[in-house]
């Protein structure tokens, strides 16, 4: 189970999860930070902590890139479109398909509850329900979600909202390929007609899609690219066992650090590009690069690699499920009345965060723990169906 996993890398993707679930939660259940009395240095760092959503979900686009690219790559001539599609569509819809319904069913009790919630009354006092007008539970909305055209034709799907980056990862897992066949070589057997319409195909979805959604492919190429220079110029850390073998990983830490904090700041700028998300791009996959030979240590404690494998493998269905349920805690305790900083309200929190948790881990065992049995059934349901069209001379 545990071998060649990249446990730095999983705890990355965990933490991650649990951030962005962190800051829709305590936006929903405690008051800002500029309204807030009296916040001491320990509240003022725990809501820095959990204001790092969008930071945390640039570090799944540069892991994806990392993963999802560096698969396309390491298939080299033997990629598969059919094989590629089957892996990622069963790994999104076996979440996603019940997250959806999950997502209906609580907002169907908020509307019992509170339904001006839904309507956009407390976009700004949240800073993550839906806003005004935006609400849309439709049937169009649902198809549109399925095949991941949400944000480009449709809206997301009722009070999901981080719905929006599933579109964002599913066109990067069409694109990359896409450019792999346009600039493979000889080599890989790739015919000139195949790169060629590869090479089409990419500048139409390049011209097609939003451009805010091309510029967190930028930041998910960088995942790909620290992939890549590995197999390059492999970096000192992970041939060398003198005391400064730690040195290039300690640099790589605090450059991602660093660019968390310039991301931070650029964020409320009035720029023309993401610069913030770049820098921060950067840096993870600098993280990335120094200290992917050191994330494998078998030296960490078993149970906390299969603690981190455990938090890892929940993250995606953690990412899809909390949002509604946020929604449903907000409506249900703190619609008018959100917690001032305290112990006492952050261990409140805390429990609260437990829950969606536990909600996620729900999810991933009743569904995304069974993904490898979908892609089987996929994969035998399009032979069957190849069977069919190409039915064996008698």
């Amino acid at each position: 189970m545990t071998k060649g996993r990249h446990h730095l890398l999983d705890l990355m993707r965990g933490l991650a999860a649990v951030l962005v679930c962190a800051g829709h939660l305590r936006a929903a259940t405690m008051v800002d930070l500029g309204t807030a009395e009296s916040p001491g240095l320990v509240d003022t760092f725990l809501y820095a902590l959990t204001s790092l959503g969008h930071q945390s979900v640039m570090v799944f686009f540069v892991l994806s890139g990392y993963l999802v690219g560096g698969s396309v790559l390491t298939a080299g001539s033997r990629f598969s479109w059919r094989s590629y599609a089957q892996a990622r569509l069963s790994r999104l819809w076996t979440v996603l398909l019940p997250c959806l319904a999950l997502t209906w069913a609580v907002d169907q009790t908020i509307v019992k509850l509170a339904p001006q919630v839904l309507s956009g009354a407390y976009a700004t006092l949240w800073h993550s329900a839906p806003q005004p007008d935006h609400y849309d539970a439709s049937l169009g909305t649902l198809l549109g979600n399925l095949v991941f055209l949400q944000t480009i034709k449709v809206p997301v799907f009722g009070s999901n909202g981080p719905l929006w980056s599933l579109a964002n990862e599913f066109w990067y897992y069409v694109l990359f390929p896409l450019m792999f066949i346009a600039f493979a070589g000889q080599k890989t057997g790739i015919t000139a007609r195949q790169r060629w319409t590869a090479a089409a195909l990419t500048l139409a979805l390049g011209v097609l899609l939003p451009a805010d959604l091309l510029c967190g492919y930028a930041i998910w190429l960088m995942g790909v690219v620290a992939f890549v220079t590995p197999r390059v110029h492999r970096p000192s850390s992970g041939r060398s066992t003198r005391p400064g073998r730690w040195l290039q990983p300690a640099i790589a830490s605090l450059a991602f650090l660093a660019a968390i904090g310039f991301s931070k700041w650029a964020t409320p700028k009035n720029w023309n590009a993401p610069w913030g998300d770049f820098v921060l791009g950067m840096g993870v996959a600098y993280f990335v690069y120094h200290c992917g030979p050191l994330s494998s240590s078998r030296s960490w404690p078993r149970w906390m690699r299969h603690a981190i494998e455990r938090l890892s493998d929940m993250s995606f269905s953690l990412y899809l499920s909390h949002f509604p349920l946020v929604m449903l805690i907000g409506t249900s305790a703190y619609l008018d009345e959100r917690m001032q900083p305290s112990l006492l309200s952050w261990t409140v929190m805390l429990g609260w965060l437990g829950v969606l948790i536990l909600a996620g881990h729900v999810v991933w065992w009743l569904c995304e723990r069974h993904t490898p049995t979908v892609r089987k059934m996929m994969a035998l349901s399009m032979s069957a169906q190849r069977g069919i069209r190409h039915p064996p001379s008698s």
